[in-house]
């Protein structure tokens, strides 16, 4: 039995020349913690070539995204970029990672720092409800070159204050800076 799932492409989004995400379908019996990541890539016909990808999608939504840097001559990112709509990726059956809630410190206020796509576990868990009942306040800053590179920001400061179930906890919580 092979190591590797095989997800179909669904959406794809280039914020800028340097930067993309997209999504893919999830197998049903896929579970991972918000925080996880993955090994991610493409089969080739010299076998697997994957990286470790952060999950930037909840645990409890249907699709997983994934948020990359578009490196020209890389070795994964540079067949990544060019991804098409139903296009397969492969990806590793079992997440991994401790920047989950569970393995957090209890505290008071929870900081997170990301520069570029590091932001991409983070906003797993911005919209985790577990993470609004430990912390009182949760202080997201998001480290970029270009102003351009802010990837998400939307998202951050409208999307998820408007959102049915999470909203009025983020409004109260969430500082993103």
């Amino acid at each position: 039995m092979s190591r590797f799932a095989k997800e179909t492409v669904v959406h794809i989004h280039h914020w800028n020349e340097k930067l993309f995400s997209f999504r893919t379908t999830r197998t049903d019996s896929f579970k991972f913690r918000n925080g996880h990541f993955v090994m991610l890539g493409l089969e080739l016909d010299s076998g697997p070539l994957t990286r470790a990808y952060s999950i930037a999608s909840a645990n409890y939504e249907e699709n997983l995204e994934f948020f990359s840097i578009k490196v020209e001559n890389g070795p994964l990112t540079s067949r990544l970029q060019n991804l098409k709509l139903g296009q397969k990726v492969i990806m590793s059956k079992k997440p991994v990672g401790t920047l989950v809630t569970d393995d957090l410190n209890p505290g008071k206020r929870l900081i997170l720092l990301a520069t570029g796509t590091g932001l991409a576990p983070f906003i797993s868990i911005t919209k985790d409800p577990e993470v609004y009942e430990k912390y009182d306040e949760i202080i997201l800053i998001h480290s970029v070159r270009r102003a351009s590179d802010l990837a998400y920001s939307e998202h951050f400061r409208n999307t998820l204050p408007k959102d049915k179930y999470l909203g009025e906890l983020v409004k109260e919580k969430l500082r993103y800076i």
